[in-house]
């Protein structure tokens, strides 16, 4: 029967990692594919023209050129791009070449052939080439491109058809770009919005994902303690609470909204109650029984998280000090805490925090709840583990750091959430306030690689740490699934949105120096600098998927 149960537990986690990777590149796929669609889109109306249009990295798994674009997706699932004219330095597609072949057709030249091997065109004639102008001016006249060819000693000048292609290999075929296609040469505010537009579509993809979420899941109903749901796995289901039921008063303070719930749980978190004194380790719940029809009063231990230091407490009501340590995300997730790390272990008894004397849970939450870890990076834990105490050194969060990601240093749960009902007015504004919140959040974040020590490039993650997220979410539900797209929506466009070089905001910083001053950078001297910066990214890439990899073997 083991060896079943083993052999079950084994099949699922594959069964589950194979649909994780499905919704990894579903995600990225239509995360990608607006963000490379808004530059493309807005390039199509500046009338720049783009050679390729790309979903992924690395080797061509599947390409169709439909009109002037070739349409590609590539083996790595990982970004896109779109290929413009002139975005970075053109090259002359004709410089290395002196012999060609041409097709011309009602007096033009069509196609240019370079490879003279290529045995699709070995009935036409071999010309050298006397000169060209395949560029053009901005005037985008019919008949000034032009190429002369020599054939016999007699030279000839052939009109060049303004979307003629260029065969440079078997299969490898472009599209000239006259001066009026290529992007340097499009109007300011043109090439602004272009680059602009791949941030911009990953925004209001987050917008049309929060709207959605809004108009299924609704929005909670903060003016009434009516329960929409209770967790199985946390305490309130444990005495009784059920969907439907009226939380009327804890500890005997009346609950009218949801806010005077959280008001109270947010109280005794730090110790004590709403007069002072000293918090017993239990809430005392009065709720109304949907189901009995009755008014019921329970007592229920909360359970208790320190994210300090990532640690649950357990909510045992025989345990006399409520202070034996359970792990912070349960037991599965031991090598992921900072207080397992150190050595603690579910448990264990909490007899001394740096030099305080811990006698019950109240001395733990006073601690913890109050500044006593300011400007501190780790804390000094005494616990007991079979009637020997021990010395643990914790690493811990900072409060800036819980800050930054919406998380109090104490916080008390008992497994209950409020009804949510379809707000049509919400659905009005809630998509841009929660589109704005998920920036901030982000902001926060990587403002804490400058100003908390505790916080580096090794805690960033990068694709495998997504698909790590992905895959959990994907347990969770659609709906889950569909907050997370959104989060990655808005961290991809604010991230391409730093000035750095090779991403938008790079670009979009030498525009805006060219904006100030009237004065365009060097075309070769932004080419290198965004060169440099696409392999210090790489680079940073490399290094965020390697602490990926390390963390999934722990």
């Amino acid at each position: 029967m083991l060896i079943l149960a083993t052999f079950g537990e084994i099949m699922s986690n594959v069964l589950w990692t194979i649909l994780g990777a499905v919704v990894f590149c579903l995600v990225l796929g239509i995360i990608v594919l607006i963000h490379e669609g808004g530059h493309f889109f807005f390039a199509k109306r500046a009338g720049i023209l783009c050679h390729e249009f790309a979903i992924g990295m690395g080797p061509v798994l599947f390409q169709k050129k439909k009109g002037e674009t070739v349409y590609s997706i590539r083996a790595i699932p990982i970004g896109g791009f779109v290929s413009m004219a002139g975005e970075e330095v053109e090259f002359d597609v004709l410089k290395d070449f002196t012999k060609v072949r041409v097709i011309i057709e009602n007096g033009k030249v069509t196609k240019i052939i370079c490879n003279l091997d290529n045995p699709k065109y070995q009935d036409l004639p071999v010309y050298d080439i006397v000169d060209y102008d395949l560029s053009g001016t901005m005037e985008g006249l019919e008949d000034e491109l032009y190429i002369v060819l020599k054939e016999n000693e007699v030279e000839t000048r052939y009109v060049v058809d303004r979307a003629a292609i260029v065969n440079m290999e078997k299969k490898q075929e472009i599209q000239i770009a006259p001066a009026d296609r290529n992007f340097v040469n499009k109007p300011l505010g043109k090439r602004f919005i272009t680059v602009f537009g791949g941030p911009m579509m990953n925004f209001v993809l987050a917008v049309v994902i929060f709207f959605i979420l809004g108009l299924f899941q609704g929005y909670p109903n903060t003016k009434s303690t009516k329960l929409d749901e209770v967790d199985k796995a946390y305490p309130a289901f444990a005495i009784g609470l059920e969907k439907g039921d009226t939380i009327t008063s804890i500890n005997g303070v009346k609950t009218n909204t949801w806010d005077d719930i959280s008001s109270i749980l947010n109280q005794v978190s730090t110790g004590k109650d709403a007069e002072g004194n000293p918090y017993n380790g239990k809430l005392i719940i009065e709720f109304f029984d949907e189901s009995e029809n009755k008014s019921v009063i329970k007592e229920v231990v909360p359970q208790t998280y320190l994210y300090n230091i990532e640690v649950l407490l357990k909510y045992d009501e025989n345990d006399p000090l409520n202070t034996i340590l359970g792990v912070y995300g349960g037991e599965e997730t031991n090598t992921k805490t900072k207080s397992y790390a150190a050595g603690l272990l579910p448990g264990d008894q909490i007899v001394q925090v740096e030099n305080v004397t811990i006698n019950d849970r109240n001395d733990l939450l006073a601690f913890f709840s109050g500044n006593n870890l300011t400007d501190k990076k780790t804390v000094t834990i005494h616990a007991k583990r079979e009637g020997e105490v021990k010395e643990y050194v914790v690493e811990i969060n900072s409060d800036d750091m819980l800050e930054s990601q919406g998380v109090p240093s104490v916080k008390m749960m008992i497994g209950i959430s409020p009804e949510y009902s379809v707000d049509f007015v919400k659905l009005l504004y809630m998509p841009w306030v929660e589109t704005g919140e998920s920036c901030l959040t982000i902001f926060k974040t990587l403002g804490l690689l400058f100003t908390d020590s505790t916080v580096n490039l090794g805690d960033l993650s990068g694709p495998i740490g997504i698909f790590t997220l992905l895959k959990e979410q994907t347990k969770q539900g659609i709906l889950n699934v569909l907050y997370w797209t959104a989060t990655l929506s808005v961290n991809i466009g604010l991230v391409n949105l730093l000035p750095l070089p090779a991403l938008d905001g790079g670009r979009l910083a030498f525009l805006l120096y060219e904006g100030i001053t009237r004065k365009k950078v060097n075309a070769k001297v932004e080419n290198i600098i965004h060169s440099i910066g696409l392999i210090l990214l790489m680079g940073l890439f490399v290094f965020i998927s390697f602490n990926d990899i390390l963390r999934c073997f722990k």
